[in-house]
């Protein structure tokens, strides 16, 4: 949950120790910026096939502060109850995730955790975002396996990498994309339609992702 500690590297720490002492200003610096690169998200989903299954369960890896939440309550409303899983590295911006999550009334959670390795089973998502959390920098050859792994049959992956030159992002971060929108200079938008095939078992830089 929001308050338990993490175990993290050093450089973990770093980046979570930045987040933390950004978190109460984050949204007066980068609110609007980031509410209109969701909006662009939203679009672009929308533009692709409605996700299959009733009362869709929707993870959002990397969460901030919250502002896709009701984005998304307004995006899948016509498939019955939404539940909503928030995960970020920053135990402040949970808080502050969790809170708006209640102001638009949608059901669900927001929990602290590491987007490398997911504390959830696999196939446990009707939908997987990730919106600005990936970069050049963190990107780790399987990540997106990994995610993908999380998503139910017939769901979809979004994902951006955000990096300072698009030309470097790894061939992999994009090999498995079904549609590609650039968001900015700086950040390409990823939408997979996942494959119907069993995963049990992914693996990257030495971590393990299981299902069940």
């Amino acid at each position: 949950m929001c308050g338990e500690r993490l175990e993290t590297s050093s450089e973990d720490f770093d980046v979570l120790s930045w987040y933390d002492e950004l978190s109460s200003g984050y949204d007066e610096l980068y609110g609007e910026e980031q509410r209109r690169k969701f909006l662009q998200v939203v679009k672009e989903v929308s533009s692709i096939n409605h996700v299959g299954g009733g009362n869709p369960v929707i993870l959002d890896l990397g969460c901030g502060t919250g502002g896709l939440a009701g984005l998304l309550l307004d995006e899948f409303s016509g498939m019955g109850p939404l539940y909503y899983v928030g995960l970020d590295l920053s135990p402040s911006m949970c808080f502050l995730s969790r809170e708006r999550v209640g102001n638009a009334g949608l059901l669900g959670d927001v929990v602290a955790g590491d987007i490398f390795r997911p504390p959830f089973r696999g196939r446990v998502a009707n939908a997987v975002f990730s919106i600005t959390a990936l970069t050049c920098g963190n990107f780790v050859e399987g990540v997106v396996q990994a995610l993908e792994n999380l998503v139910r049959e017939g769901g979809l992956l979004i994902y951006t990498i955000l990096c300072s030159d698009l030309s470097k992002i790894p061939e992999s971060g994009l090999r498995v994309c079904d549609a590609i929108a650039y968001l900015s200079e700086r950040e390409v938008l990823c939408v997979v339609k996942p494959l119907p095939t069993p995963a049990s078992k992914v693996s990257f830089d030495g971590l393990e992702l299981r299902e069940g």
